[in-house]
């Protein structure tokens, strides 16, 4: 069955569009069973698209052109494997695999049976049972794929071990975990599925670099057990770790299809470097934290130290970064800071005008006048610090222009809304075209590139005196990452901002910011200034 293993899927000569856009136009591949495939390319080149229309979703289906799976199919019960198990005796029935060609798009039955072997993890998707415990997560998946119950628990350490999670294995309750251990999360529920196609779409663009070669390697080691992996990324480093093939995409077309060395080296040359000037203009300090605590009880951990006893200050018109390995405690910090959680101890006062307002205490109207604490203005932090979360979204129904305006609640006369809406959209990187084109569309048609840089967009249109940037970076591709950071200069320059930039991308932090404060274990290891760099 050689000749078969060589292609175990072909995609030949796929086109597809969105309304009047084409988002991929006459892509063909052949993709070797348990040879791990990487598509690369800018944000909203159509790698998304082409990895759902290979999971079988509905309204991804192919205009014209055909994808064909060669599979190992068992005629007793419809289980398949990958063409390599051929002859094989099925391990649901123990009837020998027969070799069946299926034509994806065309063949509707066959299609319902092979989805149930395909798996997918989407972008800043954490799709758990989010109030169910770790364990339980991970049962449920192998539940699905009739896995013997006497076996299930063994299975359950095996595959928290390989994504190291064991030490999260007695959370109750997976809402406790942290961005990067809910995306490990997410990853074993995958592994748990058996699944014979895994499609990943940037596993690891929210992670920091040491927990993305955790992920990594779980990656390579699931190919072992009969697992192909097609992956996207926008971190060459990614690409080149985890795959032997790459397919470069650009505006839906191939633009180089090969070795991944070569091919993400050529995507490589395309990227420059974010422009930027000296900033000398800071003013007085617009955030004290002076012995900052967040301590919490964990039925598994004991007493959690998330941040614990740090002191710093934030300059007014700084972009000031955080950042750390994911569970380092700087979401944590940063949502005491926006007043959404309170401290355990210690302070974090946040400067508006001439006012100090205390964040971390649940009483948000605190403030100090004239050195004196009183009462006042309850509902500050909406009208002055502005947060863009992890795992925010657009809202659904509306579409971008409604998102941009009425969608925040931005009460503008109509050709000013306009100005202001364009200004800012350019400025994350889209041209005067792309903005007439996207406007009207709803998230549904947006590429997660595309609806990231909008939900910052969205945040400068409230022209907030803080802004906190939570990953904002995460599942960007270096062009638009190298936009995105130009804004946030330009945004501090031209709207007096003070940008809190919370992240685990340590390149992107030394390019943009002005001082980055250096987390782990709930603690400020080091502030480094860039400024005298």
């Amino acid at each position: 069955m050689g000749e078969e293993k060589e292609a175990f899927i072909e995609v030949q000569n796929v086109n597809k569009k969105f309304e009047d856009k084409i988002v991929l136009k006459n892509v063909s591949l052949k993709i070797k069973e348990m040879e791990p495939l990487g598509l690369l390319g800018k944000s909203g080149a159509g790698k998304s698209v082409l990895l759902r229309m290979l999971r079988g979703t509905d309204e991804y289906a192919p205009d014209s052109g055909e994808i064909i799976f060669r599979l190992a199919y068992c005629p007793g019960c419809t289980w398949v494997e990958g063409p390599s198990r051929v002859g094989d005796k099925c391990p649901k029935c123990a009837t020998e695999f027969e070799f069946k060609e299926v034509n994806f798009w065309q063949d509707k039955e066959m299609r319902r049976t092979l989805k149930s072997a395909i798996a997918i993890m989407l972008q800043r998707s954490f799709a758990l049972y989010s109030d169910e415990s770790v364990i339980w997560n991970i049962l449920e998946a192998l539940e699905r794929t009739r896995y013997p119950k006497s076996k299930r628990l063994k299975k359950v350490y095996e595959i928290l071990e390989s994504v190291k999670m064991l030490h999260r294995v007695n959370m109750p309750d997976t809402r406790d975990l942290s961005g990067g251990e809910k995306q490990r999360m997410v990853l074993a529920r995958q592994l748990a599925l058996q699944p014979i196609l895994l499609l990943a779409d940037e596993p690891t663009g929210t992670l920091d670099h040491e927990t993305a070669k955790v992920v990594h390697k779980a990656l390579i080691e699931s190919t072992r057990g009969g697992t192909t992996f097609i992956v996207t990324s926008h971190w060459p480093y990614v690409i080149r770790d985890l795959t032997e093939e790459t397919l470069w995409l650009d505006k839906g077309e191939v633009v180089e299809y090969g070795e991944t060395d070569k091919v993400v080296t050529d995507f490589e040359k395309q990227v420059d470097e974010i422009e930027r000037e000296e900033f000398k203009k800071f003013g007085d300090p617009v955030i004290r934290i002076k012995g900052l605590k967040k301590y919490y009880l964990s039925a598994s951990r004991g007493v959690v130290k998330a941040v614990d006893d740090i002191s710093f200050e934030i300059n007014e018109d700084e972009i000031f970064g955080v950042v750390g390995h994911s569970g380092a405690g700087k979401t944590s910090l940063m949502r005491i800071v926006s007043h959404l959680d309170a401290g355990s101890g210690g302070s974090a006062w946040v400067r508006i005008g001439d006012r100090w307002y205390e964040a971390s205490k649940e009483d948000s109207g605190t403030f100090i006048e004239d050195g004196v604490i009183v009462g006042g203005m309850t509902d500050w932090k909406h009208y002055f610090v502005g947060v863009l979360h992890q795992e925010y979204s657009l809202i659904p129904k509306l579409t971008v222009w409604e998102n941009l305006t009425r969608g925040i609640g931005l009460n503008l006369p109509e050709d000013l809304a306009k100005m202001k809406v364009k200004f800012m959209l350019n400025g994350v990187g889209f041209s005067d075209d792309e903005i007439g084109e996207i406007l009207p569309k709803t998230h549904q048609e947006l590429s997660v590139g595309e609806k990231q840089r909008i939900l910052i967009a969205q945040l400068l249109m409230k022209e907030p005196n803080i802004a906190v940037l939570d990953e904002p970076t995460g599942t960007m591709d270096p062009v638009t990452k190298k936009y995105v950071g130009e804004t946030i200069i330009k945004a501090r320059e031209n709207l007096g901002i003070t940008f809190i930039i919370v992240t685990h991308d340590l390149d992107f932090a030394e390019k943009v910011c002005d001082r980055i404060a250096k987390m782990e274990n709930g603690k400020i290891t080091e502030i480094e200034d860039l400024r005298t760099l």
